[in-house]
């Protein structure tokens, strides 16, 4: 069985899009998982199973990752399909696709692989950094994932996990000097400096020796799964716009306030409350104040 999974923090409408998109197109059971909103996410989503099925949830607030860990060290699925809450999906194609791809059981999972590639900007900041310094690893593209239950529970049973994670790559085999490098990076007129005669200390990760490293959310699963020899069944280069669509970082920009990558709740409030009439969601209004709905 395939489940689809939405996990739902503080965004009742933009995460009821999600769904709603979901059980019209895709015909899989849906589990929405409220992680405590303060917004009457959950009396809300209650109001909707009068007349549409899927299963409803409450669970503590985590890390994104450590959410999916224990998703995934839980749910009794064959697979499960990571659906982001500022996900719409449009048509069925792209979910077609990525079914038939974990039919091979050397294929752990399928959709969009985002490839690993230099990082244009030092990590957690805006500052420019050179090619060569800070790596970003090949992971699936998280807010849409089809995944296998069977071999992401054998990986994370051997202490791998979804979270992210910094690794520091000068000399890591003493980690104190390391640390110590990473220093260099906070100081302009030393941003850009690599230090290429420690290439005989740094590790390689995906033909490279970077400086440093970033595991985004999935991506320490998916070098570990392809050390054993499983496959990710990518859908090519480029995610079909008519298949899904993403209204990216809602959720992160109410948590968290705005960023660089995040789009703005209220900008969205709009496009969101309009297609929900779509779906007979009717009696709903822009917010008055930033993140908000009425």
């Amino acid at each position: 069985m395939t489940l689809a999974v939405i996990i739902n923090i503080e965004t009742k409408y933009v995460s009821s899009l999600a769904l709603l998109s979901t059980i019209r197109h895709l015909n899989i059971p849906v589990l929405l998982i409220d992680c405590e909103s303060q917004d009457g996410s959950f009396d809300w989503f209650c109001s909707l199973q009068r007349n549409h099925r899927f299963q409803l949830i409450s669970a503590p607030r985590r890390p994104h990752g450590a959410a999916l860990d224990w998703i995934f060290r839980t749910a009794e699925a064959d697979s499960i399909l990571l659906i982001d809450s500022d996900i719409e999906i449009l048509s069925r194609e792209m979910f077609e696709f990525m079914r038939a791809q974990v039919e091979d059981e050397r294929v752990y999972g399928a959709g969009y692989l985002q490839r690993g590639e230099w990082l244009k900007t030092h990590y957690g900041t805006d500052q420019r950094v050179a090619a060569g310094i800070a790596f970003y690893m090949t992971r699936p593209w998280i807010p849409f994932g089809l995944l296998r239950v069977e071999p992401i529970r054998e990986v994370l049973a051997a202490r791998a996990s979804f979270m992210h994670r910094l690794v520091l790559n000068d000399v890591p085999q003493v980690p104190a000097i390391g640390r110590l490098l990473w220093r260099r990076f906070r100081v302009p007129g030393l941003r850009h400096t690599r230090l290429r005669p420690l290439d005989y200390f740094r590790r390689e990760y995906e033909g490279q020796k970077p400086s440093y490293v970033f595991f985004d959310t999935g991506a320490q699963i998916h070098q570990v799964l392809a050390q054993r020899g499983f496959r990710f069944g990518d859908i090519g280069p480029e995610i079909p716009y008519w298949s899904v669509r993403h209204l990216q970082g809602v959720t992160r920009d109410v948590v968290h306030g705005p960023t660089h990558d995040a789009r703005s709740a209220s900008a969205v409030e709009p496009i969101v409350l309009d297609k929900l009439k779509q779906y007979g969601i009717c009696g709903i209004h822009a917010a008055t104040e930033r993140g908000t709905y009425e």
